[in-house]
């Protein structure tokens, strides 16, 4: 009946009986704390089937720098890693691409945050910390050193989050080690004050004179692993090995490609399955110390309440909309991002004349016109497999705050699928820029290659990978 009628008036079930399911705490190799551009490695449990969409990343943290530095911690605690690699028995299988907090901050600017609002620290602090419900006052650090106030990073991109079937049996792989690069001290804001932005030269927006630091403490990464009384699975893996030579596992790959961009940017991708291209623009300066950016429409200084009635000498600044005063939008709050992860578009050269943006791969150009911003901006749309902002973007913060793009050469929703259909370029590499008109000033340039590969698992844990 399931075979003849689809599955929401099928009468069907299935049983699997004997199923297990636990969860193990497993300890970074080196210390439990750790500071900027240091390396944690965990080694997952052998011989067990592991939940990958599990996998999760606990630690306590703390934008802590001196007594006056004013540190903050980013929004989303991902954005203090800088890059995951995922190895096993020693063979690099994920590629340990740089920039991964960017490239997770350029995807979740189009399809929405994937930030847990309890543990993910979604949102920069200005003076009362909704983690913990701690005050910060004149240029003090955001710090939570608490048992009880962790925080977590539960989604990955990469190989943790793509690789498919997601439940693997890593007995038949070699050890597999996670290892994790912390970022820069630059990720963090650093606050010269607590104020609204407008109130002077000491708010949220301005720089400290004091650099801050963070620190991770406590860490650890936990997962679930399932056990299964039945031998069926250790079954279908023999007998497909047995006649193939090998299981394949696909996964999402990411290759990266830095410059500093001033019309030309060329770069080259040798890949299996070259799916999409996502390109980051940021000033130069993204790396110099810097207060919190507020995203424009959101919450400045200019709207007043009493803190007690008629006394105007106790006003609070609860600040007033930088769009319409009642907040169209959903602009009627306060919002700021990292300096580090501002994606700006470039100074134009002519305020009449739009800049124009174009990819060229081997000679072919995609588009196959010169396209402005806002026509980039529809090819990105049409580029991801979902789309749901939820700060309601408009095009004034897309340009100013967000300004990523991105560009599809693969079947929509082919991950989904399974399906490899990106560009092959393993035969010939493809030579690939970046090209831009209209510019008055330099940007970073920072470009992510997002490919399919392969892992191929064969009979004595035998390994090797599909680039």
């Amino acid at each position: 009946m399931a075979g003849v009628l689809p599955s929401n008036v099928s009468f069907f079930m299935q049983r699997l009986q004997g199923v297990s399911t636990s969860h193990f705490l497993v300890r970074p190799q080196s210390n439990d704390s750790a500071t900027a551009n240091k390396i944690l490695r965990f080694e997952l449990p052998s011989n067990s089937l592991v939940n990958f969409r599990s996998i999760r990343l606990m630690c306590n943290a703390g934008a802590n720098g001196t007594a006056s530095a004013g540190g903050r911690l980013p929004n989303g605690i991902y954005k203090l890693i800088e890059r995951v690699a995922i190895y096993m028995g020693g063979t690099l299988v994920q590629n340990n691409f740089q920039g991964y907090n960017l490239y997770q901050t350029a995807k979740e600017s189009l399809e929405g945050s994937k930030c847990d609002s309890v543990s993910g620290h979604p949102e920069i602090v200005r003076t009362k910390s909704y983690h913990d419900g701690s005050s910060i006052t004149g240029t003090g650090n955001e710090d939570y050193t608490g048992g009880d106030d962790q925080f977590a990073i539960a989604y990955w991109e990469g190989l943790l989050n793509s690789i498919q079937p997601s439940i693997l049996d890593l007995g038949s792989v070699p050890q597999v080690t996670v290892e994790i690069t912390l970022a820069e001290d630059a990720v963090c804001p650093t606050c010269a004050g607590v104020a609204l932005d407008g109130t002077g030269s000491s708010d949220i927006t301005d720089v400290n004179s004091t650099t801050a630091t963070y620190t991770l403490s406590n860490i650890s990464m936990q997962m679930e692993v399932l056990g299964m009384a039945t031998s069926v699975l250790d079954q279908i893996l023999e007998q497909r090995i047995s006649s193939v030579g090998y299981i394949s596992l696909p996964f999402t790959n990411v290759f990266t490609y830095v410059s500093t961009h001033s019309g030309t940017s060329r770069f080259s991708v040798n890949s299996a399955s070259w799916d999409r291209l996502w390109i980051c623009y940021r000033p130069t300066t993204f790396s110099t110390r810097a207060g919190a950016h507020r995203v424009p429409g959101y919450k400045k200084a200019g709207a007043f309440v009493d803190d007690v009635a008629g006394q105007s000498a106790a006003d609070i600044d609860v600040g007033v909309p930088d769009y319409d005063t009642g907040g169209s939008l959903d602009t009627n709050k306060e919002k700021y991002i990292s300096a580090y992860f501002r994606m700006k578009e470039p100074a134009l050269t002519s305020a009449t004349v739009p800049a124009t943006y174009q990819l060229q791969i081997n000679g072919a150009t995609v588009p196959a016109f010169r396209a402005n911003r806002n026509e980039m901006y529809e090819i990105t749309r049409n580029s991801v497999d979902s789309y749901h902002v939820e700060h309601n973007m408009t095009l004034n913060q897309y340009v100013d705050s967000y300004f990523v793009q991105c560009m599809r050469f693969c079947l929509p929703d082919s991950q989904m699928s399974r399906l490899a259909s990106g560009l092959d370029t393993r035969s010939v590499s493809a030579q690939a820029a970046v090209e831009t008109t209209g510019f008055s000033e330099n940007c970073n340039l920072t470009v992510y290659a997002e490919c399919t590969s392969e892992l191929r698992v064969g009979a004595g844990r035998a390994i090797s990978v599909i680039v």
